[in-house]
């Protein structure tokens, strides 16, 4: 019998180099037929070496133990477990560098700072309940409310709104040939069939959340559509967003996003966002998302959602992100009639991702979820990024960052975790440039690049 084991186990060529791992019976640092050899010789002659001899630490020597190293030959031992990095939203105080304005009116950027306008008209919006009163500089708009909710048509230049009070039943909505400003000072709108603030004009809207206040957007589950009109989030804009102002900003969505332009969106040193969404993404944009300061904190509970989701470009340059997406994958139905799979993310852009400066941290807890997700080349050259997924597979790959292009890491500081998928995954090139202090890559599932 014991010439038939030697025989059978001996066309075992493989060996696993072990680190104190079980199954290296007799201490070499390798787990080999020649362990398998010892186990084997203890349990036909017996011996004094139980401790070592049994592998699986049931007090037994037995063919069970023979079973336990040749799984490891195999399959290799089992992996080392990996803690992830605790990610936790974080409203706390950011200093922010001082931020330069330009003045240039040829700057590609002029045009997204409301200080580059002088506004010459003002128009007061209150809520009160179950009503809404329009007061200010009227002569140059049409206001037509229907108990709290407001509708505002203007075609004047330079006008800023000033909103303020609660209702549980209302909405503001504009129709606006020129660009406008939003002045939120306190306002707590709710409205149970759409969004909160709708945006019809494709002209910029200046969304300033004034120091010392705090305002909260509600959606409801179900949006009441107009033919021709869309509004896809508590907050909808079909021009671009732009975000200023140190006040604090809550969005909760339940029925679709919590904030979405057909345009772009941008957010500005200063700014505080918390958004919530239990039924789509946070922030939507089709031309780019470009967060350049500010604190904003997510939470994401909508099957197949983003934290972040863009049509094109995502650009960080500054403030703190921090994105806790629990959401798993959604399986849908495609006009072929396959089942396709739509996984959440921490942030998604269809086009590239750049991130110079700032703060973004992310954690995906839902089965499926990637943290990143480019379509095009990533680039990462400072600031800090921390990805953690911890979901597993049912449908498709979880990753800590995904690119279906190239991948550049050049600068700051990059952690990406997942212990059950891949840390990192790029379909392109990899490049890591020199210069960095710490590089640490644990077998596909952790990868911690620091410069």
């Amino acid at each position: 019998m014991k010439k038939v084991f030697l025989l059978v186990f001996s066309l075992l060529s493989i060996a696993f180099t072990a680190q104190a791992v079980t199954g290296d019976v007799n201490n070499d640092d390798e787990v080999n037929i020649s362990d398998v050899n010892v186990v084997i010789g203890f349990i036909l002659n017996g011996g004094d070496d139980v401790a070592s001899c049994d592998v699986n630490g049931d007090g037994e020597v037995n063919i069970s133990d023979v079973n336990v190293i040749i799984n490891i030959i195999l399959k290799g031992p089992a992996e080392e477990e990996i803690t992830p990095k605790e990610i936790e939203l974080d409203d706390s105080e950011l200093t922010e560098p001082a931020e330069v304005i330009p003045d240039d009116e040829d700057a590609l950027d002029f045009g997204d700072y409301v200080e580059n306008t002088t506004w010459s008209t003002t128009v007061r919006i209150s809520f009160d309940g179950e009503t809404a009163t329009v007061t200010g500089n009227t002569s140059s708009i049409i206001a037509s409310i229907d108990g709290a909710h407001v509708t505002i048509t203007s075609a004047a230049k330079r006008v800023r709104y000033i909103v303020s009070g609660t209702t549980a039943n209302g909405s503001l909505k504009f129709y606006s040939e020129r660009k406008f400003q939003i002045q939120l000072a306190g306002a707590d709108i709710t409205n149970p069939n759409g969004a909160a603030i709708n945006n019809q004009s494709g002209k910029s809207c200046y969304l300033v959340v004034n120091e010392g206040t705090e305002n909260t957007l509600r959606d409801g589950e179900t949006y009441t559509m107009i033919d021709g009109e869309d509004q896809k989030a508590a907050l909808f804009s079909e021009g671009q967003i732009l975000v200023s102002g140190k006040g604090l900003l809550n969005i909760y969505s339940v029925g679709k996003h919590c904030m979405a332009s057909d345009d772009y969106v941008f957010i500005r040193p200063g700014s505080r966002l918390y958004l919530n969404s239990t039924s789509g993404h946070g922030i939507k944009a089709k031309d780019y998302v470009h967060i350049k300061g500010g604190v904003i904190n997510m939470e994401i509970a909508a099957d197949g959602a983003k934290g972040i989701n863009c049509d094109s470009l995502v650009y960080i340059t500054g403030g703190r992100t921090t994105i806790i997406n629990t959401a798993t994958s959604r399986l849908e139905t495609d006009s072929l009639g396959n089942e396709v799979s739509t996984g959440a993310a921490g942030v998604k852009a269809d086009y590239n991702m750049t991130m110079t400066e700032g703060i973004l941290n992310i954690k995906c807890t839902g089965n499926d979820a990637k943290g990143i997700n480019v379509a095009q080349p990533f680039l990462f050259s400072g600031g800090e990024l921390n990805v953690v997924c911890t979901g597993k597979k049912t449908n498709v790959d979880p990753k800590g960052i995904k690119c279906d292009t190239d991948c550049t890491i050049q600068g700051g500081s990059l952690y990406s975790c997942s212990p059950n998928g891949r840390a990192l995954d790029v379909d392109g090139s990899l490049t890591i440039a020199d210069g960095y202090t710490t590089l640490n890559n644990d077998d596909t599932r952790l990868l911690e690049v620091v410069y």
